[in-house]
């Protein structure tokens, strides 16, 4: 998959068009969050996280099935996919392109289960249908999104378009290293880039300062990382935690709190004591 991914994000780092303002998340070192802000932003990370894998492993899913339909690979119209949640618990992956007008189109739809199986053959749309609603928007922040400048960790990337607060106008666009390489773990180079669409304005979140790579060691019983851009794991540890099916112990400020991440589940270990 990561070869298709490198082109189809390429050309929309290529193509696309659309004029946007930039800004960077403050790269501030947070205090200690009261308990029930805590809790909040632990079940955040939790559940968002979990979405996050659900979506990167249904693309990952459907563009394997994609890489065997004639023509696909050719096709220079596609811009990359959306994800979108079905009425049967399954995920829907769209792969939409740029019709001759500039507007936006479905020119490929593959079902996934809730089980992450292939429902069906891919549908291909012989006459690409003009996208509408949630799923235009969505595109079009994935679109926007590809405009942002952001130092890239790896050769490809994977994108993960998710709403923000629910949001129409408002979306996150996840930029996810891509790897073939099971004992690595690239979590250095995640990103989240936030898309207002009525304004056009990006704001890009890094979720590390340097390209770290976590040595996933088969006979290692979990990983560990000192995270300092957050005073709890975020939803890019329990997505790294569930792609590589082990636990992460993160180290977060401001007084060395301990954390496991286990999948989609975060625990406190240790909380640290303040400096007297």
């Amino acid at each position: 998959m990561d070869a298709l991914v490198k082109l189809l994000f390429a050309l929309g780092l290529a193509l696309a068009v659309i004029t946007t303002k930039t800004a960077v998340a403050d790269d501030v070192l947070h205090g200690q969050l009261g308990p029930d802000a805590e809790a909040a932003a632990i079940a955040s990370a939790e559940s968002v996280g979990k979405t996050l894998f659900r979506h990167d492993q249904a693309a990952w899913v459907a563009t394997d099935a994609m890489r065997r339909i004639r023509g696909f690979k050719r096709n220079k119209s596609i811009r990359g996919w959306i994800t979108v949640e079905s009425a049967s618990g399954g995920i829907d992956v769209v792969f939409f392109g740029e019709l001759e007008n500039a507007n936006l189109a479905e020119f490929y739809r593959v079902a996934i289960s809730s089980s992450n199986k292939l429902e069906g053959k891919p549908l291909i749309v012989s006459t690409p249908k003009p996208l509408e609603g949630r799923e235009l928007a969505a595109a079009t922040a994935r679109m926007l999104a590809a405009t942002a400048k952001f130092t890239p960790c790896g050769d490809s990337y994977n994108t993960v378009v998710l709403p923000l607060d629910g949001n129409i106008d408002r979306w996150s666009v996840y930029l996810i290293p891509g790897t073939k390489k099971r004992n690595v773990v690239p979590l250095g180079g995640t990103y989240r880039v936030d898309v207002e669409l009525s304004t056009g304005e990006v704001q890009i979140r890094p979720y590390t300062k340097t390209c770290i790579e976590l040595q996933n060691d088969p006979k290692a019983v979990g990983l560990m990382v000192t995270h300092l851009l957050d005073p709890v794991p975020t939803e890019v540890h329990v997505f790294w935690s569930m792609w590589a099916d082990k636990a992460i112990y993160v180290a977060t400020p401001p007084h060395g709190n301990v954390w496991a991440v286990q999948g989609a589940a975060v625990r406190l270990v240790k909380r640290g004591a303040p400096e007297s």
